[in-house]
């Protein structure tokens, strides 16, 4: 995680951010970068520098405290990094891959239980789309405005 002193965002409260928004929790290693999700009504944490450990997808945390501080990313964004050739096309699911398709971003999850749910980005919402066959990179980053640029707040390894 790539992480300066200075931390854009603002300090507030879990419960107020809306499903779709990224933020910065406290995390057993350092700060954990979370997009906000709901999967069957339920908010939950889809954790965006962390993988699990069997298969390498996004990790989703349900008992995270809706009372927690953490630092809200206001306007943060998620897009490719690298060149266009590290997008693929195919039928192979690549594991934390940026999936991209009809206007919108997915990002797939894997829960303690072993389920794998796929969410939409913008709005933090477990879709029923299978991301197989959209376009995916597995190179991307959380970027967030600041000034008249943006700060990369993570970049994401290839799987």
């Amino acid at each position: 995680m790539t992480m300066d002193l200075h931390r854009p965002g603002r300090a507030t409260r879990l419960d107020r951010l809306e499903p779709g928004s990224c933020y910065l929790i406290a995390g057993r290693d350092g700060p954990d970068l979370a997009l906000v999700v709901l999967r069957a009504g339920r908010r939950e944490a889809l954790l965006l520098n962390r993988r699990h450990a069997g298969d390498g997808h996004l990790q989703l945390v349900s008992e995270i405290a809706p009372e927690a501080e953490v630092l809200a990313l206001r306007g943060a964004v998620l897009a490719p990094s690298g060149n266009l050739a590290d997008i693929a096309f195919g039928r192979a699911a690549a594991p934390a891959a940026l999936h991209l398709g009809d206007g919108n971003s997915y990002l797939r999850g894997r829960d303690g239980d072993g389920r794998l749910a796929t969410f939409d980005v913008g709005s933090g919402r477990a879709s029923a789309i299978d991301p197989d066959d959209l376009p995916r990179t597995s190179r991307w980053r959380v970027m967030v405005p600041e000034g008249r640029g943006v700060v990369t707040v993570y970049e994401a390894e290839p799987g």
